[in-house]
């Protein structure tokens, strides 16, 4: 009898902690959905806005370079107006900035806090920066390549179109609209711009990722 009592406690032991068993699995399970959707939607939409895969690190100090094209971007009050940067080879320390117009000037950092900090300006050395029309006069920082032909290794810089508007790409020629968050405004579907983050404060211009 004391043999048959074990062998029937036996029995109901194991159908318990399968019971057990299924239930943990089930509610793991759950709690492993719930977690993934948590750190999901804790995700800003922001998070996802700016570009991370390239370093991105610029400071520009309009107190002390005043007068400049990339200073004359900045007014969100006379929206529409933007401006590439970028650092020839050699010259890391020597900023060049363009207008549409094709106007370029060179802007030396020379300043001992210039020079304590990185200047990296994304995927291929360059950004074109400037006030949107719309968005009340909204501030973006793009990067100077084509994001699409990014995808097949070609880091072919952007070419102004449209007054300086648009940038258009002269290998896939799709072209993207500067003032309405760099969407494509012709050519195939595809990316928009890889977009910085980028504030000003009426004196210094930081972007970044």
């Amino acid at each position: 009898m004391e043999v048959q009592k074990n062998i029937k406690d036996r029995i109901k032991w194991f159908f318990h902690s399968k019971k057990r068993y299924q239930l943990l699995s089930f509610y793991g399970r759950r709690l492993w959905v719930c977690l993934f959707c948590f750190i999901l939607f804790s995700c800003g939409s922001d998070d996802f806005e700016y570009e991370k895969k390239y370093a991105c690190y610029f400071t520009f100090d309009c107190g002390i370079h005043q007068g400049t094209a990339l200073q004359n971007c900045l007014n969100s009050v006379s929206p529409g107006l933007f401006c590439m940067v970028w650092q020839d080879a050699g010259l890391t320390r020597h900023i060049q900035m363009q207008l549409y117009n094709g106007k370029t000037e060179d802007v030396a950092l020379t300043t001992e806090m210039e020079n304590r900090r990185p200047c990296e300006l994304g995927a291929n050395n360059g950004l074109v920066i400037g006030c949107s029309t719309l968005y009340n006069g909204q501030l973006y920082a793009f990067d100077r390549i084509c994001p699409n032909c990014e995808e097949t290794g070609l880091f072919k810089a952007l070419q102004w179109e449209n007054n300086g508007l648009w940038l258009k790409c002269p290998k896939c020629e799709r072209v993207y609209d500067l003032n309405n968050n760099g969407f494509i405004v012709k050519g195939e579907s595809g990316k928009k711009l890889m977009r910085y983050r980028a504030s000003y404060d009426g004196s210094v211009l930081l972007v970044g990722n």
